[in-house]
């Protein structure tokens, strides 16, 4: 079976509205969804089953379980836009507004959330914004621990690193990083977690987007060993001295 093409990706659309926006006040505006997902229906006919509406793709986006920070509460959100709060049922539908919001609508019961979703530093969490006058909340995933840089599972990574095309990496203990290369410096931020199998992961996140890696330090943090999951390549990073 084909994989579906998934026109726009979360990332991509979470870029689109800035993550600065996280600091300005949002407000609910007209839903766009059913226009949006039209640009996909019109292409149907040449590419067929290849392709997922917008709204579709955000869905799967967030399709995961969730602890919400600063509370006990858990959400677990499926694909097929069920869940639940803790032991509570729940459905969702996530689309978009003239108020270039990427939203989700929740509904417990009698009860109907509306939030505008925007993601965090880490690369890894959402906030979801209330749009309707309720409270925000902020999810991470329930199945990973962030690991802190005075942590021995992470701290090596503290330091710039060179890979094999001579492009850097720094460091920082406040999970500030810049990348080196040929066209300048580019400044982002970084998160180190570990899974519920036990595989240390670090994410990095720029302007646009994120990458993720699955890491392996030497024992004396002098080299690293980083492979993208689902890949077999290896990118081997020297620490700069």
């Amino acid at each position: 079976m084909k994989k579906k093409i998934l026109i726009l990706t979360f990332a991509l659309m979470i870029g689109s509205t800035g993550l600065s926006g996280c600091a300005e006040e949002k407000k609910a505006g007209k839903s766009t969804t059913e226009e949006v997902d039209s640009y996909t229906a019109e292409m149907e006919d040449t590419l067929g089953d290849q392709l997922s509406a917008p709204s579709e793709a955000v869905t799967k986006a967030v399709s995961n379980t969730w602890a919400v920070q600063g509370s006990d509460d858990i959400y677990e959100l499926n694909a097929d836009g069920t869940g639940k709060k803790n032991d509570e049922d729940l459905t969702f539908e996530c689309g978009f507004d003239d108020e270039k919001n990427i939203t989700l609508q929740m509904r417990i019961g009698d009860d109907q959330m509306l939030y505008a979703i925007s993601t965090d530093e880490t690369g890894y969490g959402i906030e979801l914004t209330s749009l309707d006058g309720g409270e925000d909340l902020y999810f991470l995933p329930a199945d990973l621990e962030f690991l802190d840089m005075t942590d021995e599972r992470a701290e090596g990574i503290l330091g710039e690193w060179s890979d094999e095309s001579g492009n850097t990496y720094k460091f920082d203990e406040d999970k500030s990083m810049e990348i080196g290369g040929e066209s300048g410096k580019t400044d982002g931020t970084y998160s180190v977690v570990e899974d519920a199998d036990g595989t240390h992961l670090l994410r990095i996140v720029v302007s646009g987007g994120s990458l993720e890696y699955e890491y392996t330090l030497n024992e004396d943090n002098t080299q690293m060993d980083l492979v993208s999951p689902g890949t077999d390549t290896v990118h081997r990073w020297t620490k700069n001295r």
